[in-house]
């Protein structure tokens, strides 16, 4: 793929930033990850205030007695 082809791609993608990158170079792969991770951080809060009745964990309780057995399930 070309150069300009993704960073075109990327640029219709809502600006997803665009790296060319090396592991076996080692060249970008840091601040590429680093990148992802700030931008995944930034959404995260935002998709929180846009959200701010949705709670931060569901809990689940068992009530009753507590066995299967107990309420009459046969597995």
């Amino acid at each position: 793929v070309s150069t300009k082809r993704a960073q075109s791609w990327c640029s219709s993608k809502n600006d997803i930033p665009y790296f060319e990158v090396s592991a076996k170079e080692a060249v970008n792969v840091e601040q590429a990850f680093q990148t992802i991770a700030r931008n995944a951080l930034q959404r995260e809060s935002s998709d929180v205030q846009d959200f701010p009745d949705f709670p931060d964990q569901i809990r689940l309780t068992q009530t009753g007695s507590g066995s299967s057995a107990q309420s009459g399930c046969n597995c």
